[in-house]
């Protein structure tokens, strides 16, 4: 019996959880309820082993994610959301969620998700493992580019303030540099992106998320 809490802040849906979970052998539910600083320190203290936490439901799932796994490093976490939300489960993966499960998965699915969290393994539902697994390679393909560029702290600054849309001009005087190595920075980032000019630098940087 893996010992169990579920975090939503939707009322109507958490008593869904209970009502689902309660009855299902292999979960202890001993708490169910909105998100709070309080219920993190109850999970961290109580010595809960798997954590449900509803994303949708959350203003700031992330964050909460984060915050169950600071303290709570022992813990599993399996995090539902739309099968739609790809990009949301991906997020969920690198804040600290060990399994991924959809609106759509089955009680079974749970119990296997459960199982395999608990012996150390990650678990994410198979109708959206695929387009998961594509967005995680994207990611560190976008990783190791921008790490390959190498930007210097200079250089990082300059492309910063060319992403706010700043001129020449104003980058001196916010960098207090002069226009002239401005002007000098700009050409070695076209280099090292590989770009014709300043907008493509920018949407370069946007792309690999420098």
């Amino acid at each position: 019996m893996f010992k169990t809490m579920v975090i939503c802040d939707h009322a109507f849906t958490r008593a869904g959880f209970q009502h689902l979970i309660e009855p299902c052998a292999g979960f202890d539910l001993q708490a169910a309820a909105a998100y709070s600083p309080e219920l993190v320190e109850t999970c961290a203290r109580d010595g809960y082993e798997v954590v449900i936490v509803d994303l949708g439901s959350l203003d700031q799932p992330m964050k909460v994610l984060r915050a169950v796994r600071k303290s709570c490093d022992m813990v599993r976490i399996l995090a539902f959301c739309s099968e739609k939300g790809i990009d949301m489960a991906v997020d969920a993966l690198d804040a600290g969620a060990s399994g991924i499960l959809t609106y759509n998965s089955e009680m079974s699915d749970l119990r296997v998700a459960a199982r395999r969290v608990m012996n150390g393994d990650n678990y994410v539902q198979p109708d959206m493992a695929m387009d998961i697994f594509a967005k995680l390679r994207q990611a560190e393909a976008k990783r190791k580019e921008a790490e390959r560029l190498r930007l210097t702290a200079r250089e990082s600054q300059v492309v910063r303030h060319l992403m706010q849309g700043m001129t020449n001009g104003q980058i001196s005087v916010e960098l207090n540099i002069s226009e002239k190595t401005v002007k000098h920075y700009v050409g070695s980032l076209k280099d090292k992106f590989g770009a014709a000019n300043r907008l493509e630098v920018v949407l370069e940087a946007q792309r690999l998320g420098v």
